[in-house]
């Protein structure tokens, strides 16, 4: 279990600080180094990476410490239930669900439980706003929190 914690903390707090066309190499050497594949690290005595990222990268899983369990990410939504669009959504408020949503949504919520302080950075218009806000509106009980917006543009 504290195996698991590791690699999805390192996963979300270093790997993911490359840019998008970076992730495929991050992974490759992630992967490399937690086995102890790389010259100078010692290799691990237990294997810790889950059989799942044989399947994928480590930016596909979300680990889940209730259950010790590996999950992708777009199996925490009810595939059911998502993207059914009221009649007249205007285009431009609608948030498509896709493994991004479901990743910064869960990352962010993650961190407003916990006091974590977070920044998303990005390029204009890659739906950094609407990740926040999706979660503020969405997710959290309104009788608990006060969401102030303050907006920044550039």
């Amino acid at each position: 279990m504290i195996e698991s914690s590791f690699v999805f903390a390192s996963c979300w707090s270093l790997c993911c600080s490359v840019k998008t066309e970076s992730r495929k190499t991050m992974n490759l050497q992630y992967k490399k180094i937690i086995n102890g594949e790389v010259d100078n690290i010692p290799k691990l005595k237990n294997k810790i990476l889950p059989g799942c990222f044989d399947r994928g990268t480590i930016y596909d899983y979300c680990y889940l410490p209730e259950t010790n369990e590996w999950q992708n990410w777009m199996d925490q939504t009810n595939k059911d239930e998502i993207d059914n669009f009221p009649k007249g959504s205007v285009a431009n408020e609608l948030i498509v669900t896709t493994a991004d949503t479901i990743r910064y949504g869960y990352m962010q919520e993650m961190f407003i439980m916990n006091d974590i302080p977070s920044l998303f950075v990005g390029p204009t218009g890659t739906g950094k706003t609407a990740y926040i806000q999706n979660v503020l509106f969405q997710k959290l009980d309104p009788a608990k929190w006060l969401i102030i917006e303050v907006g920044f543009s550039a």
